[in-house]
């Protein structure tokens, strides 16, 4: 760069910076309407912090309850252990897990909380039944449950965390139903969990405020569609 030259900056909008790319789910949602997709993106960003939040106590409610129910019917280093039941994928999970949890001597505690969702959810899969469900993980739930069942529903909770994980649109989503399921499966892991979920999520306040959003944009609607001329009367 020469010395005294002149350097112009970009000017970016707001709509450059997130990408047409990205906000395209919101622009046709809001016909096209750039600031109320704004604003749905906005408020994508809101509910899916508030699922977050519920989310991380059952993920956490569900790992202990897995690994302090394994370690004492398998033994404390049921992770690691040879034989070991778990398959090559999941134990080289477990293996990049207690690396970053600072190696083989690491704390088993520390090892857990570095497994991530998806590896508790493929605990319950079909392969595990007689390895890991039958002799182990069914005494891990305090409520009546089916191995599949949950496996089904964590699969989908699963899939919303990453998807919020990952700044993706969950707008068009049954959240209800979302919020419902992670009730659920929250019971069934522990009421106590359950109850403080449900005490504490903020899933259905934020669900208010676009149901509130939708009848102020019908009402703008509707006044927009009455002529001037009848408006002025």
């Amino acid at each position: 760069m020469r010395f005294g030259r002149t350097v112009s900056k970009q000017l970016w909008t707001l709509q450059e910076l997130l990408s047409p790319d990205r906000l395209s789910p919101y622009l046709v949602e809001t016909d096209g309407d750039w600031p109320e997709a704004i604003a749905l993106y906005d408020w994508n960003t809101r509910i899916g912090a508030a699922f977050f939040e519920s989310i991380h106590y059952l993920e956490i409610g569900l790992r202990n309850a897995i690994h302090q129910t394994a370690s004492a019917e398998l033994g404390t280093d049921w992770l690691t252990a040879t034989p070991t039941p778990l398959s090559p994928r999941a134990r080289r999970a477990v293996s990049i897990a207690q690396k970053r949890a600072g190696g083989r001597g690491a704390p088993p505690g520390k090892t857990v909380a570095e497994l991530p969702l998806g590896f508790w959810w493929s605990l319950l899969a079909d392969e595990y039944n007689r390895r890991l469900w039958q002799p182990a993980l069914r005494y891990a739930f305090e409520g009546p449950v089916r191995r599949r069942y949950l496996h089904s529903h964590l699969d989908e909770i699963r899939r919303l965390r990453n998807r919020i994980a990952h700044h993706e649109p969950i707008h068009s989503r049954n959240l209800h139903d979302d919020l419902d399921r992670v009730l659920d499966v929250s019971s069934r892991i522990g009421e106590t969990l359950a109850r403080h979920i449900a005490s504490t999520t903020r899933v259905h306040e934020v669900l208010g405020e676009r149901t509130l959003n939708r009848a102020q944009r019908a009402v703008r609607a509707r006044h927009a569609a009455i002529p001037r001329t009848h408006r002025e009367e």
